[in-house]
């Protein structure tokens, strides 16, 4: 049998787009090989060159040498000057959020080049920067519940278990024929398979716009709390105080998506937000290790988000809109 080879870069592989990028590189099959790229910081990039990429989970540790990384977009840039040919099947953009419209600027031509863009942040509404930079029907979204902290340079550690969706994000104006929707689902199966054989449990779902609300209810009901008391996720649970003011945040969040007209599942989501809490017991949230390493955070495109569209919409969100606030302020005091 032949190998079918895939090509897959990360634009902002830190902790969660190495975390992916390393189990895509150490892929076993007999079906399918990888050829893995990482666009990341420059420590990073040259501890991965040099002794390969270390993922820690629980007491097994994983090198990984079967990857590249390099540090800037002029580096993505010399690549297709060497090789007119070159594309990714997949490039994953990984940046924080509010990193994503300078990512798409910085790195135009391999995006330009590229035949999928994978969007795996945390957020709303990111689909509309993308769609500034990139047609709208190659750009795919991506969400995780599970955690991955960069420990330090070369070394991440998968903190946290948990389900990754996949899907195409259909937005009003965008008309996909058959033959393209053959081709997106091909291509959805393709990345899925690839991840689920590596270990990342990943399913397809058929509306992503919906997911990506769902994953920030939980977001609301977590990061910000985390990041302004310091606790993990698991201790967020053992404070009866800002366990219902988590309910409180959370309820608001569902006000807006309802006169959004957001379609969602039956879930009860402040249920789904403690068992993610429970789950991740041991994780410090990206909020909160963004807050520890004095870094901006992503509070715009998540509880900042939910207050923006509440004012637009006539939605009083005052628990996230004072989180919100406390949490600009953290990032300005520096502490």
């Amino acid at each position: 049998m032949t190998q079918r080879r895939v090509k897959i870069g990360f634009i902002g592989a830190g902790s969660i787009g190495s975390l992916f990028g390393g189990y895509l590189a150490s892929l076993k099959s007999d079906e399918y090989s990888t050829e893995v790229i990482l666009f990341c910081r420059e420590s990073h990039a040259n501890e991965i060159n040099k002794n390969g990429l270390i993922l820690k989970r629980g007491q097994s540790e994983l090198k990984i040498t079967e990857l590249k990384a390099y540090k800037n977009p002029k580096e993505a840039d010399d690549l297709l000057l060497k090789d007119s040919d070159f594309s990714f099947d997949f490039l994953f953009l990984t940046t924080k959020a509010y990193d994503l419209e300078t990512a798409m600027v910085e790195y135009r031509r391999v995006i330009e080049s590229s035949k999928w863009i994978i969007i795996l942040q945390n957020g709303i509404g990111n689909e509309q920067i993308a769609y500034n930079y990139c047609p709208e029907k190659k750009i795919l979204r991506m969400l995780t519940s599970g955690g991955a902290l960069l420990s330090k340079a070369g070394e991440v550690i998968h903190t946290g278990e948990g389900i990754t969706k996949l899907g195409f994000p259909i937005q009003k104006g965008i008309t996909v024929n058959g033959p393209e929707m053959s081709e997106i689902q091909v291509n959805l199966k393709l990345i899925s398979d690839l991840l689920n054989l590596v270990g990342i449990d990943t399913e397809i779902v058929d509306d992503i716009i919906g997911e990506s609300w769902e994953k920030v209810f939980v977001n609301v009901g977590i990061n910000a709390f985390g990041a302004l008391s310091r606790l993990k996720n698991g201790q967020l649970l053992e404070n009866k105080g800002i366990k219902h003011m988590m309910g409180i945040a959370i309820n608001e969040a569902l006000k807006v998506a309802e006169k959004q007209h957001i379609i969602l599942s039956n879930k009860d989501f402040l249920a789904v937000t403690y068992d993610v809490a429970k789950n991740t017991a041991e994780n410090k949230n990206s909020m909160l290790q963004d807050i520890l390493k004095r870094k901006p955070t992503e509070i715009d495109f998540i509880n900042g988000r939910i207050v923006k569209l509440g004012k637009e919409l006539g939605v009083n969100t005052p628990v996230n809109e004072l989180l919100t606030y406390l949490i600009k302020g953290l990032e300005e005091s520096g502490i």
